[in-house]
């Protein structure tokens, strides 16, 4: 295995680590545009059934639970980024994507905890709301609570450019987590990164369709 760059790129030493890490990163990407394409839909099914003025707990859940995964899947992406040898952290690409990204990390950190869902003073609904745009309407999913009144947040619309000021977010509190610009940035330093590092296995392209492990094991007990 040996990876194809500029010589400059890479340290005497580190080649493995660079391979290593691409490879890693390159999974963590695999893993995000999966779910994206798999469990996006939760969206789709949420606006039909408000189409249908039928709606139910199953929905919000989905919604829920793709958003969660999603957050997770990004902060994971982030943190890899950050990690990687011979990329610099103050290169303009990855100021570029912790641009996109935000305070994604304190979300996905909020989640993880649930230090502060309990105990504060907070004025949206206990585990955030996730809202999203299609046009000049928008969609809002979010679990109410029943101890104390606390308001829906929306989506921002800029009433002089006419659209959403962001089409897809999780808000949590009174910050506005903009998940379609984080994935639009990983996407984009993806492509960079394609560019600018190329791992080679055996004379040909890095392709994550040919490593993997698919096994099934069955075990017989014998009779005495």
């Amino acid at each position: 295995m040996e990876t194809e760059t500029p010589p400059s790129d890479i340290p005497s030493g580190q080649k493995e680590k660079v391979v290593e890490a691409f490879v890693l990163l390159d999974r963590q990407y695999e893993l995000t545009r999966h779910l994206i394409q798999t469990s996006g839909t939760a969206l789709d099914k949420f606006e039909n059934a408000m189409g249908e003025n039928r709606q139910d707990l199953t929905n919000v859940l989905s919604v829920f639970n793709y958003v969660f995964a999603l957050i997770d899947h990004l902060v994971r992406y982030q943190k890899i980024v950050f990690s990687f040898p011979v990329i610099s952290q103050k290169s303009a690409e990855c100021r570029a994507l912790n641009t996109t990204m935000g305070e994604l990390k304190d979300a996905r950190n909020q989640l993880q905890h649930i230090n502060m869902d309990i105990e504060n003073e907070n004025s949206g609904p206990l585990l955030g709301a996730v809202g999203w745009a299609k046009g000049n309407t928008q969609y809002m999913a979010a679990l109410t609570d029943v101890s104390r009144k606390r308001s829906s947040p929306g989506l921002i619309f800029d009433t002089h450019e006419g659209k959403h000021t962001s089409e897809f977010c999780y808000i949590y509190g009174e910050v506005y987590h903009d998940l379609g610009k984080a994935v639009e940035g990983m996407h984009k330093f993806q492509e960079f990164l394609r560019k600018k590092v190329s791992v080679t296995v055996d004379g040909k392209d890095y392709n994550p369709a040919k490593h993997f492990i698919a096994l099934k094991m069955q075990i017989n007990l014998l009779e005495n």
